[in-house]
């Protein structure tokens, strides 16, 4: 676990360097159709949602019908890629470029001056064909490209043969991050009726050629045992939890998350305090770009047209496990997420 928490420290520093990248990122996608587009930006969804839903809950408010609580945080979240998320495989549709049109007759043994060359040509030109598309994804490597593999076709009663190609304008962007940091100030509020109400925002900030990024969360965690006339051995709660974040023109996600929590904390003015939960958790990002394909019309390409979908994470459920260390009215937490994408946070917080 603290391993992996240095890992979430050190791959913050990736957020210093993700503006001078932003408009690469802009390039590679407006060359991936929406099916290679899914596929290649899919490993940060999961981490874009895990990463919203992480962090809100370090301590379980107390049985308090009316207290003073105030809480201002710092907190780091990392979701962790595992090998299988770095590369991709699927397939679809493609327009091939006139020089790729000509590899293609070359490889099939349909030399320039066959007869049926220019009409070949021309219908290959046109057709948006079904290939295979592997590669490296968003979290892969840089020195990986997509290769575009065309399975082979009958056309005009010509056999033409597999051919495969490079694009060398697709490539791993991150290079093989291992952990996708988010940082978050968090407010958090309290106690009422046993109950806190956090709030997560930051104003809009400019990321060089990317645009604009921004989020807003709130959420609110109560302690039921308010309620029972005699004080629970450790404190229950139970939080809610919803927050929206937005990347330049490409990403915007929203996250929500339901959980169970119990905690209990040991000591007075120097405390420690173990916590746990069971989250169900559900996130969904829109991506959209510009996607500029290779078909022509009358031997002028085409403009460059919007493309838009919505993926969603991979986490539905988790389990987190974590401690506070109180020091007067500095406040030290860490705690990691197990979940199919997982997840540490680590946070930093001043209050009473």
């Amino acid at each position: 676990m603290f391993k992996k928490l240095f890992c979430l420290m050190a791959a913050v520093l990736f957020i210093l360097s993700f503006s001078v990248k932003a408009q690469s990122l802009e390039e590679t996608l407006s060359k991936l159709s929406s099916t290679a587009g899914k596929s290649y930006v899919a490993p940060v969804i999961s981490a874009f949602g895990s990463n919203l839903n992480s962090g809100w809950v370090s301590q379980v408010p107390s049985a308090t019908r009316v207290g003073f609580h105030l809480d201002v945080k710092i907190a780091a979240m990392g979701s962790f890629f595992s090998d299988e998320n770095k590369n991709f495989n699927t397939s679809g549709k493609f327009f091939f470029t006139s020089s790729q049109v000509d590899q293609i007759l070359a490889s099939s043994g349909v030399s320039s001056t066959n007869p049926q060359y220019a009409s070949l040509k021309n219908e290959l030109m046109k057709t948006e064909l079904e290939v295979n598309f592997s590669g490296p994804t968003i979290v892969g490597s840089k020195n990986e490209y997509l290769k575009i593999n065309f399975p082979g076709k009958t056309v005009q009663g010509v056999n033409l043969a597999k051919t495969n190609f490079d694009v060398t304008a697709v490539k791993g962007f991150l290079d093989e991050l291992p952990v996708f940091p988010t940082a978050a100030p968090q407010l958090t509020v309290g106690t009422v009726m046993g109950t806190n109400v956090s709030f997560r925002y930051l104003p809009d900030v400019d990321i060089e050629d990317m645009g604009k990024f921004t989020f807003f969360g709130i959420g609110a965690i109560h302690n039921p045992g308010v309620w029972f006339p005699n004080p629970l051995p450790v404190d229950i709660g139970v939080g809610y939890f919803t927050q929206k974040m937005k990347v330049g023109d490409i990403f915007e996600s929203t996250a929500n998350q339901f959980g169970l929590y119990v905690s209990k904390t040991f000591g007075l003015v120097i405390s420690i305090t173990p916590y746990a939960g069971l989250v169900s958790e559900n996130s969904k990002t829109t991506v959209s770009y510009d996607y500029q394909s290779n078909e022509t019309v009358n031997g002028v390409q085409v403009p460059k047209t919007k493309l838009s979908f919505e993926l969603e994470g991979e986490n539905t459920t988790g389990f987190v496990v974590g401690f506070t260390l109180h020091l007067a009215a500095v406040n030290i937490n860490a705690d990691y997420k197990v979940a199919k994408t997982k997840t540490a946070s680590a946070g930093i917080s001043f209050g009473f």
